[in-house]
């Protein structure tokens, strides 16, 4: 699974729905987006596909646009879910860079992670994998 990051000028008004026209006009569907400003910077995060016409839109719309794998858990949504799962990147020295709730339901947690090293977190992981 793949996710995009834009990284824009903050307090730039409009840039999430020219994102979101550019991709439509693209026929691109947007799977989840999470957009936050800083004040320093904007930064907007998204699953989308098909993926390449994906960041073919965002570049044709002068956005740089860096796409990473990145690996979906599913957690029970509890107390100490999160911190059992990063505690098993800390002996092998796997650093995540980024991890995202992307969805609550039924007692469950969808988690997106992002880290230095995929395939080995992969491995980590293999329990809980989507």
């Amino acid at each position: 699974m793949k996710q995009i990051t834009i990284v824009v000028p903050p307090e730039r008004p409009g840039t999430l729905a020219d994102v979101a026209e550019r991709l439509a006009a693209g026929g691109v569907n947007i799977l989840d987006i999470d957009a936050t400003d800083d004040h320093a910077h904007a930064v907007i995060v998204l699953r989308a596909e098909p993926y390449d016409l994906a960041l073919r839109a965002l570049a044709e719309g002068g956005y740089h646009a860096v796409g990473e794998e990145v690996l979906l858990v599913r957690l029970p949504d509890e107390p100490g879910s999160l911190a059992r799962i990063a505690s098993r990147f800390r002996e092998p020295g796997i650093n995540i860079k980024a991890m995202r709730i992307v969805r609550r339901d039924a007692g469950w947690a969808s988690v997106l992670i992002s880290t230095d090293d995929n395939a080995r977190a992969r491995e980590l992981l293999s329990d809980c994998l989507v």
